[in-house]
């Protein structure tokens, strides 16, 4: 049965650790998911924090939704690996996507320093069903104080060298990915303190790249990211082929 609009299901991801980031947690990202032209049908924020601090309460993450909205908003604490990126944050949310929709529904990363375009979930939806794939990448304007710039939209599935040579745009922000296909690529490694993204995306192609349809971009830029000096940790980064099985 060909997938629709109305039949898909969208699980919001947020991580999210520090305070201070509490301010851009609750000032632009969370915002940006509430405003979404198409709602997603559940809101995970996973906190990183220590769970005896008190600057972060679920009435806070539900101040930042309207009306019926909150009811979407699960607030959860990470038990998993702490810090390392957030990772243990990410895959806490996306296996509480899959204990509640199952594998067939998407996964929409937002770091708390970002916010997606209104129309982001809408339009990765719209590029999902016409072309039934399993991954979506919108475009990124990055914010930074000398001005606007975007990162390029790859037309086709991103190969493991170019997330080694260059960036083929693709990040957490912009990761709008099918559980499923999450699970197969193994999730996101709590070994790795950094570029954690990228190795990722690095397995989602190696199982996703012999798919048809695999893939789809929007052709649009949906998400807006101010920069964060990253380096530490990029050479411990590494092309781990997975079963295809």
């Amino acid at each position: 049965k060909r997938a629709t609009m109305a039949n898909l299901l969208v699980v919001a991801v947020v991580a999210t650790h520090g305070e201070e980031r509490l301010e851009l947690l609750l000032n632009r990202s969370l915002p940006s998911v509430n405003k979404q032209s198409r709602p997603v049908d559940l809101v995970v924020v996973v906190s990183d924090n220590d769970p005896v601090s008190n600057f972060l309460e679920r009435e806070d993450i539900e101040s930042c939704f309207d009306g019926t909205s909150k009811d979407k908003v699960r607030f959860l604490q990470n038990e998993r690996t702490s810090r390392m990126s957030g990772t243990g944050s990410w895959n806490t949310g996306i296996l509480e996507a899959l204990s509640t929709f199952g594998g067939d529904c998407w996964v929409a990363i937002l770091d708390e320093d970002d916010e997606w375009h209104e129309s982001h979930v809408e339009t990765c939806l719209k590029s999902s069903t016409s072309q039934e794939c399993q991954w979506v990448v919108s475009g990124i304007v990055r914010m930074g104080k000398t001005g606007k710039s975007k990162d390029p939209i790859p037309d086709l599935i991103p190969i493991a060298k170019d997330f080694f040579t260059t960036n083929p745009g693709v990040q957490g922000s912009n990761l709008f990915v099918r559980c499923e296909a999450l699970l197969k690529a193994g999730l996101f490694d709590e070994k790795l303190s950094s570029t954690t993204d990228r190795d990722l995306c690095i397995r989602l192609s190696d199982i996703l790249h012999d798919v048809d349809s695999s893939f789809a971009s929007t052709g649009k830029t949906l998400s807006f990211t101010m920069p964060i000096p990253s380096g530490r940790g990029f050479l411990s980064m590494y092309h781990q082929p997975r079963s295809k099985d």
